[in-house]
């Protein structure tokens, strides 16, 4: 019988020390921008591009910001924030994400440099085969919380707790069946999502020790998952409960930031 032990995760989920590093070079270069770069103006335009970029896990991308100096340098820690928190599962899939940034004739050149979890090559693997393993498990005809229960047990049954802590990413959990609880969220809101079901990455800590895990919409109302705890010794004890459950048994997590839970399904 599988055991969890709630202090495993405590170096595992490396999101809580990734970093965020804004490098500025206040210099008027004279050469003129050779070659042909993406150019905003407009701060919401760049943060949909930032996203997109995030999204297609590129490593190395350069834009031109035309708009004023102050506003990009108040402003542009903030957009990057606003662009990979869109989807929770980007949000937790890079671990550095390092923009430089001069200013030249044609406006601020910025450069930004972003380490992931997984490649794009890992992560097209990645929505492939839970696409497939979602679509074979799910039937029409289930109810929603049907549809969570199979989610629940087929990821209970995938995955082996990994107590060394280095399958922080779902590609390496897929290929080698050892998860931490990131691996088991992350994997379990992409398999939600394809089954239609809303849900989110709840990131929290558990006696001190970071957590992670899932709140999930069922008939609008929702409900407290945490797959890895469920794949313990007192089998699906955290399926679909209410925050209190969580709270008696030592979960903290700032709960303005995420739906509150119905009491248990």
């Amino acid at each position: 019988m599988k055991v969890i032990v709630l202090g495993g995760y405590i170096l595992s989920m490396k999101r809580f020390f990734k970093t965020i590093i804004m490098i500025f070079i206040i210099m008027q270069v004279i050469t003129l921008t050779t070659f042909a770069q993406e150019k905003f103006q407009n701060l919401d335009v760049l943060k949909e591009s930032i996203y997109k970029h995030l999204e297609n896990r590129d490593e190395n991308f350069t834009f031109i910001y035309t708009g004023e100096r102050k506003e990009f340098q108040d402003n542009i820690l903030k957009c990057i924030k606003e662009a990979y928190s869109k989807d929770d599962y980007l949000e937790r899939s890079w671990l550095k994400i390092q923009p430089k940034a001069k200013v030249t004739v044609d406006g601020i050149e910025a450069t930004m440099e972003v380490t992931y979890l997984a490649t794009k090559e890992q992560e097209e693997y990645v929505d492939t085969e839970l696409e497939k393993i979602t679509k074979s498990l799910i039937d029409v005809n289930m109810t929603e919380l049907e549809k969570v229960k199979i989610i629940n047990d087929y990821i209970e049954n995938r995955y082996e707790y990994d107590y060394t802590l280095k399958s922080i990413s779902v590609y390496s959990g897929l290929t080698t069946s050892r998860a931490i609880c990131q691996t088991y969220s992350m994997t379990a809101y992409k398999m939600l999502k394809y089954a239609g079901i809303e849900n989110k990455i709840v990131v929290g800590r558990i006696k001190e020790v970071p957590h992670s895990w899932n709140a999930v919409k069922i008939k609008d109302k929702w409900y407290q998952l945490d797959i890895t705890n469920n794949d313990a010794i007192e089998k699906d004890k955290y399926f679909l409960v209410g925050d209190d459950i969580l709270i008696a048994n030592e979960y903290v997590w700032d709960r303005s930031k995420y739906p509150n839970t119905e009491k248990e399904k």
